[in-house]
């Protein structure tokens, strides 16, 4: 199936019922980038009590095959007093669907390139970089580039850190399905499936028509993923080899989900290894890898403790305390 005016009427109507939930008044506008003369796809959220716009905005960049939508249990919590803007990168969502170079490291430049051009265009000093999954690999690529425009990292279960891991040295071995599916899935583009079925892929569910809906363009940021991948999802070129070159001055926090398949080693030995640098690290209980959505109570909390500057003492025990839990 591919792109018609009604799907783009229907991905209209669900990401509006989406964002309806997030009952807060925002604007959605497409910012030009100069990369092939693209557009970047954003929603901005102002703030609902004081502006502090020296203080830097909230920027959240969604993951692989997600869209702005996604954070609409979050918008409102996050806007008390900083611009909220999310965006979907270049190559994905509802943003221009440009080819990108086949290198994977000029590929991601790209990338980085194009969030920045969005960042001159949005007037945004400082950035608090908020990224989940693959956003959070295009976060932390950006903060090697310009960590001066990077108030704080907070990256989300991020996508790409660790080094592929030899079968032999695997606590558990896949069974042998796992590996013939891993093998035929790499051969494809994550949403493939999703085209190939046409509407029998559609769910009676909001968060489905949307993923679904929002995938039927052109693939060019997803086949620009798997040329930065290795089989099975392994990054190429993984993070952690490449995230101590971020300037010290900039801090980050990891948040990941109790029930998350995102293993967070990467980040505890960030913190062990970046010297001088703020590193902290947060496990929210019962949550997934949509941290975001499955305890946004406890997500906004530790977004709005960061932005407001109440961080803590990096945590030793990546225990999150049950306040966490109430506003």
């Amino acid at each position: 199936m591919s792109v018609t005016d009604e799907s783009l009427e229907k991905l209209d109507r669900v990401e509006a019922r989406l964002l309806k939930s997030c009952d807060v008044k925002y604007e959605i506008k497409y910012v030009p980038v100069r990369f092939k003369k693209g557009d970047i796809y954003t929603i901005t959220v102002k703030p609902i009590e004081n502006e502090n716009q020296n203080d830097g905005a909230i920027v959240l960049i969604p993951g692989l095959g997600a869209g702005v939508a996604m954070f609409a249990p979050n918008l409102k919590h996050c806007a008390i007093n900083h611009y909220v803007h999310s965006f979907d990168p270049l190559g994905f969502g509802r943003s221009s669907r440009p080819k990108f170079n086949d290198d994977n490291a000029i590929a991601e430049l790209e990338m980085v390139e194009a969030m920045e051009d969005w960042r001159k265009a949005m007037g945004i000093e400082r950035m608090y970089l908020v990224g989940h999954a693959f956003g959070g690999y295009l976060a932390s690529a950006y903060a090697l580039e310009h960590p001066e425009r990077v108030a704080h990292l907070i990256l989300v279960d991020p996508w790409g850190f660790a080094e592929k891991v030899d079968a032999n040295e695997k606590l558990i071995k896949p069974y042998a399905w796992m590996s013939f599916l891993g093998g035929v899935a790499g051969y494809f583009n994550p949403f493939s499936p999703m085209r190939w079925m046409g509407p029998y892929g559609l769910r009676d569910n909001d968060i489905y028509k949307y993923v679904y809906y929002l995938n039927l363009p052109n693939p060019t940021g997803e086949t620009a993923f798997m040329n930065m991948t290795l089989p099975v999802g392994w990054a190429k070129r993984p993070m952690i080899r490449r995230f101590n070159g971020i300037d010290k001055s900039v801090g980050v926090s990891f948040i990941y989900g109790s029930k998350s398949w995102v293993d967070p080693g990467p980040a505890i030995d960030i913190q062990s290894t970046r010297e001088g640098s703020y590193v902290d690290i947060k496990i929210v209980r019962g949550a997934g890898t949509h941290v975001y959505a499955d305890d946004p109570i406890a997500f906004n909390k530790i977004v709005r403790d960061v932005v407001e500057g109440r961080l803590e003492n990096p945590s030793n025990d990546f225990e999150l305390e049950e306040c966490f839990h109430s506003d």
